[in-house]
């Protein structure tokens, strides 16, 4: 037996036990269980065609004839099988994200065309390779900001020939000392944007205090209220969202709209938000920071907000997603929406995958609701 077969068969069994079992990470560290945990839940077709390629070969070369390659070839049958069943836990989140929007918005809720915004099966077998959609603009670098270096710049996705539509601006993760504008939420944006939406992806300082953090967060809707209209932009419905630290970021954002003190440079400025929507976010306390759970601040009313977490989330647990949400409908003036996907764990933006493209029709019917009705914060 080929030792390129075995280390195959014990590379996706990893990937497949992290996503299936999760080991907490204990902050936002990227651990390599971590990593094969994410490669594991949203690229599962890829991963199964790669273990049967690699077997196929294996078998025709006529390799398999000891002990040895029949018990590896039998822990690739039963890899096999996990990835099954995490295809089928993919596929229960537009199900899920369904029942979620329907508990507060209603079954008359606008729908998007599912069939035209499912995951289509060649997305799904090449999910880290797909290409920017050609009907899409992209506007890159734009600066928002002082702050030296790509700090302070974002990129604007609008469609092609688009007149100026309503925002959602897009906060990355990465702990608040990592990430990019330029990976998380692709699929998202763009989809968005081919619904007439002007989508934002922004940088902001990291491994600083989390006051400045959320200062940059801040100036971008600062900097769309004021600017935007020149980028595509109508500012009157502007929906706040990210991943992890960028789903924390949102909610503060809309959870201390109008705090002068939280504004520095700024503090006249409009930096409300029509709605949020948090993915697979953190919502304690920050760098051990007194006062920076989003929860505790003040400043505004809750708009609509939509939070979606993984149910195996290692990095940012479901149970902290659970209770923000539950302190939100304690302050609610909007409705307040919580989907956990089965078996998801963290980062389910990064790639076109399964999870990915039904978050993305979900956030596309939520925020085509709060635009039809605006919430309580919508100007």
């Amino acid at each position: 037996m080929p030792p390129g077969y075995a280390i195959t068969v014990l590379f996706v069994a990893a990937a497949v036990a992290s996503a299936l079992w999760p080991r907490p990470t204990h902050g936002p560290r990227q651990t390599p269980t971590f990593v094969l945990g994410t490669l594991g839940s949203e690229v599962p077709f890829m991963l199964a065609w790669y273990l049967l390629l690699v077997t196929w070969l294996t078998v025709d070369s006529g390799d398999l004839t000891t002990p040895a390659s029949w018990i590896t070839a039998a822990v690739a049958a039963l890899v096999l099988l996990g990835l099954i069943r995490i295809v089928r836990q993919s596929a229960q989140a537009g199900q899920v994200l369904d029942s979620a929007l329907t508990s507060v918005l209603g079954e008359d809720r606008p729908r998007a065309n599912r069939g035209r915004h499912r995951l289509r099966a060649g997305w799904a077998l090449t999910a880290p390779f797909r290409l920017p959609d050609p009907r899409i603009r992209r506007e890159r670098n734009t600066a928002y900001g002082p702050a030296p270096g790509r700090a302070n710049l974002l990129d604007v996705y609008r469609r092609r020939g688009a007149g100026a539509g309503p925002v959602l601006i897009y906060f990355h993760p990465g702990g608040f000392s990592g990430g990019s504008k330029n990976r998380q939420s692709k699929l998202m944006l763009e989809t968005l944007a081919l619904h007439g939406w002007t989508c934002i992806s922004a940088n902001y300082r990291l491994r600083t205090d989390y006051w400045t953090i959320l200062a940059d967060a801040k100036r971008v809707i600062a900097w769309t209220r004021t600017e935007g209209r020149r980028h595509g932009a109508d500012p009157d419905v502007l929906v706040a969202a990210g991943g992890s630290a960028g789903a924390n970021l949102a909610a503060a954002c809309a959870l201390s709209a109008g705090r002068a003190d939280l504004q520095p440079g700024f503090e006249e400025a409009d930096t409300s938000v029509s709605a949020v929507v948090g993915l697979y976010g953190y919502y304690g306390e920050v760098f051990g920071q007194p006062g920076t759970q989003v929860s505790d601040l003040t400043g505004s009313s809750v708009p609509p907000v939509l939070i979606v977490h993984g149910e195996k989330d290692p990095m940012a647990s479901a149970a902290g997603a659970r209770e923000f949400t539950a302190r939100l409908r304690d302050r609610r003036q909007g409705p307040v929406a919580y989907a956990e996907l089965p078996g998801a764990v963290h980062n389910f933006d990064l790639f076109a995958s399964l999870r990915h493209a039904a978050v993305t029709t979900a956030v596309l019917e939520f925020v085509t609701a709060i635009t039809r009705e605006p919430g309580p914060s919508s100007r």
